[in-house]
């Protein structure tokens, strides 16, 4: 399930049903243009097979399938999947309503890249999500995925795991626990489940921001 910034999110979705253009780069944070795009996955995406997890409006699944990758968006929300369908479906890409960890576990095809922005990692509990992404990739498969930053309000939360009530553009509402967990303790994670971080990127979004608002972590099957 996409849980972009709420007011970003209704504007990228105020648009009229029907066939959209992909967009013209991947988006890792709430506002567009700021960090890398999909070369942090690999500079030639053609044929690449890749799993979205919480794809959303499926405005990254869109861009990569017009990369030229085969690539399956996933979401929990079913009014998502339908709009993300009606918008995108014409790019080749493929959206899916299911959660995260059930996909990962429906098939033994490996992947050469697992994404999630503001998705199901980071709202999933770290070693079930982490884990089920391990198991899929490739060797030297890559996850990359962004999160809120947990110093976004200048310090570390006190637990790590929280839970809130959020309101998607389709007015469905959901209780969903966050893990807000610090760049080592991801990094740990990630080892734990057979993953070596290549990556961690503090982004600021909007630009000139005092604290950090989203962390980008790359890491690779070995």
């Amino acid at each position: 399930m996409d849980l972009w910034d709420a007011h970003a999110a209704a504007r990228l979705d105020q648009r009229p049903a029907g066939r959209l253009e992909p967009p013209p780069r991947m988006e890792w944070t709430q506002r567009p243009g700021i960090g890398p795009g999909a070369e942090i996955l690999g500079e030639d995406l053609t044929g690449r097979w890749i799993v979205e997890l919480g794809c959303g409006a499926g405005h990254n699944t869109a861009h990569l399938a017009a990369a030229g990758a085969t690539v399956v968006g996933v979401d929990r929300s079913a009014g998502q999947i339908r709009r993300a369908a009606a918008h995108y479906g014409h790019t080749g890409a493929q959206f899916l309503n299911a959660s995260a960890t059930v996909h990962l576990g429906r098939s033994t095809e490996r992947l050469d890249a697992v994404v999630s922005v503001f998705g199901a990692v980071g709202m999933t509990e770290p070693s079930r999500v982490l884990g089920a992404c391990s198991r899929r990739l490739a060797r030297r498969g890559v996850l990359a995925f962004s999160l809120p930053h947990p110093q976004r309000t200048g310090g570390f939360p006190i637990s790590p795991r929280t839970r809130e009530t959020v309101t998607l553009p389709d007015g469905a509402i959901h209780s969903v626990e966050r893990w807000d967990m610090d760049p080592a303790a991801w990094s740990r994670a990630l080892n734990r489940a057979g993953l070596l971080v290549t990556g961690v990127h503090h982004l600021y979004a909007p630009t000139g921001t005092r604290w950090p608002t989203a962390l980008l972590i790359t890491a690779r099957k070995p």
